[in-house]
């Protein structure tokens, strides 16, 4: 499937000041299903996905509202083993996939201890076939006070599946986390931040599937598009298709106009200070920062196997003593997860908040 081309947030504005949050059904799983989303069953509901409305097979564009709110500084973990890079389709897909060294059993238990010494929480996109194999892992992260959401059930691109592939997948994941946990899972990033722009018929369809927010759109180049949102923002849908509603997080970046990603390899090689400064300015203006970060980057270990080419410099560019400059990060603000942050926890879930028509949300 191509990638679909960004829609631009002057194109269809949302006026006046809106509500932020739908009804407390968003929080309750068993209140969530879409129109589309029929004949669900506990052992096979996320293949029984139905036919996908009309509406939500084009690329509608969705209107963009800033939030208004005074926020925190969120930190996220993509968890995901080092060999689930887009980059080498052989790895990606456990069809086909060679025996490969797994790190994760014993990665995030140190991961849990290093944001406990720090004080700080994150939230962890979780990929489904990880909480499969490792479901006491994953109860662990919940248990120690962190958010748990989702970044699918595989890490393929979502540009790369067709939108009903992509539908199951976020149906499987979801259902998957949320029967291990048995709470309701509210966040998705998509591998590889590949929804990519406000255009691509996959998005509404996170909202379809009931996740309350979205944290993969950036306006960093290749992994975005200069016109996605840079702040918090609400993004809704109200035309053929069902009326949706998404809260969109954007990952941080950093560099001023040249908007690097502070998560990934351009992070990684910069002094963590830079980062904690982007954090702050973009806190000062109003934004919800949102760090990025995968366990096998802070390992302190060689990657345990082979990688070559694009898929080795982006995985091991930056990495040596990244460890110790992480722990540099953390102790730099008060990071707590994307729920907590952006205060949708505890007696905060029904408060509104205040959001305005962004006229330049990039």
């Amino acid at each position: 499937m191509p990638v679909q081309e960004p829609a631009s947030e002057r194109s269809q504005p949302v006026s006046g000041t809106q509500t932020a949050f739908d009804s407390a059904k968003s929080f309750r799983p068993e209140c969530i299903p879409g129109p589309w989303r029929k004949g669900r069953c506990s052992a096979h509901g996320w293949g029984d996905i139905g036919t996908l409305p009309e509406g939500l097979m084009v690329a509608e564009k969705p209107g963009v509202v800033r939030l208004k709110e005074r926020f925190g500084c969120a930190l996220t973990v993509d968890v995901e083993e080092w060999y689930h890079t887009c980059l080498v389709p052989g790895y990606i897909d456990p069809v086909g996939r060679p025996s490969l060294p797994d790190e994760l059993d014993w990665l995030l238990p140190e991961l849990l201890d290093t944001l406990a010494e720090a004080g700080c929480t994150a939230t962890f996109f979780v990929l489904g076939e990880v909480a499969e194999r490792l479901p006491r892992r994953i109860r662990e992260i919940a248990a120690a006070g962190h958010e748990v959401g989702s970044h699918g059930y595989l890490h393929f691109r979502a540009f790369d599946r067709t939108p009903e592939a992509f539908a199951r997948d976020l149906l499987r994941s979801k259902d998957l986390l949320e029967e291990l946990l048995g709470e309701p899972v509210l966040g998705f990033r998509a591998p590889e931040w590949s929804l990519r722009g406000l255009g691509s018929s996959r998005l509404p369809l996170v909202a379809e599937a009931g996740f309350l927010y979205d944290s993969s759109l950036t306006p960093c180049p290749i992994a975005g598009r200069p016109t996605n949102p840079r702040f918090a923002s609400r993004l809704h849908w109200n035309g053929s298709g069902p009326a949706a509603d998404l809260l969109e997080f954007p990952p941080l970046t950093f560099g001023g106009p040249l908007r690097l990603p502070a998560g990934s390899w351009t992070g990684r090689l910069v002094n963590p200070w830079r980062l904690v400064r982007a954090a702050i300015d973009h806190l000062e203006d109003g934004g919800l920062p949102v760090a990025v970060v995968h366990p096998w980057e802070i390992s302190g270990r060689p990657t345990p196997g082979p990688l070559t080419g694009l898929a080795r410099f982006v995985h091991e560019t930056g990495r040596p003593g990244f460890d110790a400059r992480f722990r540099d990060l953390l102790r730099g603000l008060p990071w707590r997860s994307i729920r907590g942050a952006a205060g949708l926890e505890g007696d905060s879930l029904g408060r509104p908040i205040e959001a305005r028509t962004s006229l330049k949300a990039g």
